[in-house]
């Protein structure tokens, strides 16, 4: 008996066009909190009152030019691709970006802070060296410095400002992410007064987080996804600067009264490519390829970081590809310990599987997938793992002409993490 033709039906991933917007904060010449900003400091009629009342006015004007007093960054970060709308974009195992300070890096007092207080302060007697006691009351009546915590956010390279959010509508905690704790306050000074001239990385007072690190999320789907790859790409950058203005989060401590460009802190430029081995049309630009660290004080490039390890994400189901590093293997290599260790600061044992000699990650079966399969008769089509090999991407969708021969692949390009250091 000769069977009717069963007629192919082909469900695609796709994605509908969006982008970030960019969100503008006005700088403001006071601080939320204090006062005043005190911004000349041989006016002595124009400085703040409180300070005045407290140390007469020729010590207050010191008090008011005391330097900006913390400098900071990360020493690892991580990028990766996955974007899917549904339950993804809420799971704390996927993020666009994820950095930290794990190992070289964190907040530190610089020398400048030591060698001005040491200039124009003495020490009270009987001392004969100016005291912690004194380092960190002067530092806490700073209005330079007073209320400053570092946030972690994407913003334009030319005003630091201006900030980029999925919503058109900045949110704490999701635009610009604060870290630690306000740094002028009593338990974040005495760490960091108690480790003079080191990177502190651990905050165990603090009543905020207690580590120097941030997730920022623009991966509700492929297009917001490309969208903030395009902004790091040309205009914007991932920064970590200092809030001062808790009524304008947007806002940071600029380190020029002119020019928008500069800010105290640090500025993280990316740029993308496709994957090594990958030359064409139709697969995604979705690896981190290189990292440039910016001092926003000064605009001036301070490192290249490596970005060198490289993760292809699998599909749960395709674990036996990516077979997890065996009991053995990780007791007998010191090197790949190392290098899991490092993966794990930004992808958990918990939700990821890691085989750091394939250079590949596979989300645990609790975690959601990092892919909207495409469906052919309602059969799941996977993910093409294979570099070059033709692969659907749901930013070209169906225009068949950008694909090779014109036929539209059924298999989904892949995604990738990346993790570039600094150490």
């Amino acid at each position: 008996m000769k069977m009717p033709n069963k007629p192919t039906t082909l469900k695609v991933a796709g994605v509908i066009a969006a982008s970030l917007a960019l969100v503008v904060s006005f700088q403001n010449c006071g601080k939320a909190g204090f006062d005043s900003s005190l911004d000349d400091v041989a006016d002595y009629s124009s400085l703040d009152a409180a300070l005045v009342s407290k140390y007469g006015s020729q010590m207050a004007g010191k008090i008011s030019g005391i330097p900006f007093a913390f400098d900071g960054g990360f020493d690892q970060i991580a990028y990766n691709s996955c974007a899917e709308p549904g339950t993804l974009p809420s799971s704390s195992a996927y993020y666009s970006i994820r950095a930290g300070a794990y190992q070289t890096a964190g907040i530190t007092i610089p020398a400048s802070f030591y060698s001005y207080v040491d200039a124009n302060f003495s020490p009270i007697y009987p001392a004969n060296a100016v005291s912690k006691a004194q380092y960190a009351e002067y530092l806490g009546d700073s209005p330079t410095n007073i209320n400053v915590m570092p946030t972690m956010a994407i913003r334009d390279r030319s005003n630091l400002n201006s900030v980029y959010s999925a919503t058109g509508s900045l949110a704490l905690n999701t635009d610009v992410i604060p870290m630690a704790d306000v740094l002028s306050s009593t338990y974040i000074m005495d760490t960091l007064l108690n480790n003079r001239g080191a990177s502190v990385r651990y905050f165990p007072f603090s009543t905020n987080t207690r580590t120097l690190e941030a997730n920022m999320k623009f991966n509700s789907d492929q297009s917001i996804s490309q969208s903030l790859r395009d902004i790091l790409q040309v205009q914007g950058q991932m920064t970590m600067t200092y809030l001062n203005d808790s009524t304008n989060i947007g806002s940071v401590v600029s380190a020029s009264t002119t020019n928008k460009a500069l800010a105290y802190g640090r500025g993280y430029r990316f740029s993308f490519g496709q994957a090594a081995g990958v030359s064409n049309g139709f697969s995604p630009l979705n690896v981190l390829q290189t990292l440039q660290e910016v001092d926003l004080s000064s605009g001036n490039v301070i490192a290249n970081w490596n970005c060198n390890r490289v993760y292809k994400v699998y599909l749960n189901r395709d674990l036996a590809s990516c077979a997890p590093h065996t009991e053995a293997q990780i007791t007998a290599s010191a090197a790949l310990r190392a290098e899991i260790d490092i993966v794990r600061r930004q992808f958990p044992a918990h939700q990821w599987d890691v085989n750091v000699t394939q250079g590949c990650l596979v989300p645990k079966a609790t975690v959601p997938s990092c892919y909207t399969e495409n469906l052919v008769n309602g059969v799941a089509q996977g993910v093409e793992y294979s570099a070059g090999a033709a692969c659907y991407n749901p930013l070209i969708g169906t225009s068949a002409a950008s694909y090779p021969n014109s036929v539209i692949p059924t298999k989904r390009c892949a995604n990738y993490a990346t993790i570039c250091t600094k150490f």
